[in-house]
This record gives C-alpha cells, sequence and structure tokens, in this order.
C-alpha cells in the first residue's frame, strides 16, 4: 500500500488539514507559534503563506479563515520585534555586521524618523525585507508601541488576504473543476 495514498483524495487531504489544524486546539497554538518564530528569524527567512494559505482553505468557514489570518498576523508581528530589539541592542551589534548592511540601516533610519508608521505598514504588508525596518526602528529609538501598530496593522491585513484567498480558492475549485470538466 502506498504511504501517500491520500494525496491523490482530495478529500482525503481536506479531512488531513482540518484534523491537523482544527481537529485539536494544539492545531491552533502550533500555528501560532510557528508564525512567531518564523517572523522572528532574522538570518533564515521562512515563508509563512503558504501554511496560512493551505489552513485557511480547509478552514470549515470563512469566520475562521478570517480568524486564522488575524491570528498569524498577530503572531508575525510579535515576532518582528526581534528585529526592533536586535536595534535596540545597537553599536555592538551593528558592528559585527558588514559596513553596506549598516548603511542601508541607517538610510531606512532616516525614512523611519520621517514618514514612520506608513512606511513600517506598507513594509509589513508587503514581502518587501521588514527585518532592516525593524533594525533600523530599534537604532533610532522609534516609538515602541508605534511600531508595534503599524507592524500589527500590515501584517494582520496582510494574512487575512492570504487567508481569504485559500479559502475562496478552495471554494471556487469545484466551480472551476466544472467549467474545465475535471
Amino acid at each position: 500500500m502506498d504511504p501517500f495514498f491520500f494525496l491523490s483524495d482530495p478529500a482525503a487531504i481536506a479531512e488531513f488539514f482540518r484534523a491537523l489544524v482544527y481537529g485539536t486546539p494544539w492545531g491552533i497554538v502550533i500555528l501560532f507559534l510557528f508564525t512567531l518564530f518564523a517572523n522572528a528569524s532574522i538570518v533564515f527567512p521562512i515563508l509563512v503563506e503558504p501554511i496560512v494559505l493551505i489552513v485557511a482553505a480547509f478552514a470549515p468557514n470563512l469566520e475562521t479563515a478570517i480568524f486564522v489570518g488575524v491570528l498569524t498576523g498577530t503572531a508575525a508581528a510579535i515576532g518582528e520585534m526581534s528585529g526592533y530589539i536586535l536595534g535596540l541592542l545597537g553599536v555592538k551589534t551593528l558592528k559585527k555586521m558588514s559596513k553596506v548592511k549598516t548603511e542601508k540601516i541607517f538610510e531606512v533610519g532616516e525614512s523611519l524618523a520621517n514618514k514612520g508608521m506608513p512606511i513600517i505598514f506598507i513594509f509589513s504588508f508587503t514581502p518587501l525585507p521588514f527585518d532592516l525596518i525593524g533594525i533600523a526602528a530599534g537604532v533610532i529609538k522609534y516609538d515602541p508601541k508605534r511600531f508595534f501598530l503599524a507592524t500589527w496593522l500590515g501584517k494582520v491585513l496582510r494574512y487575512i488576504l492570504v487567508a481569504l484567498v485559500g479559502y475562496l480558492g478552495m471554494e471556487a475549485l469545484p466551480w472551476l473543476g466544472t467549467i474545465l470538466g475535471i
């Protein structure tokens, strides 16, 4: 018997993900922690979007899919505070970084001093390299509450959008299959 037999059956795949994430309270806790640690990682970028897309695709209803977006966005915002804290640690940390990266951080810091929240929001909403923004905000001692609020808004909106694409995309598959004759 093929150990991956369930991969050929869409209903089995859906049931597997539903049981994994929604079958116990631990599924949501694990999703939260995974997202938090993935966004706290500065050295190794870890994509959370595919996980959010899949988890939301198998959500039992639209409200749950939106909850997945809010949950992962909140965890991502908390995780991104690691870059801010690294920037607060300041000069000792910057001395260990390359000169080019250090110059870039100070350039970003100057922009943050002038246009703060909109820049933080845009970078947190898009897949642009957000770690530099966090480090620069910490270096210039940008208000941590404003930094977190702008980061949270951007990340939550981003992950709600990803979750909606997953959920509504899965809802559209049967309709699309009928049109394509699959």
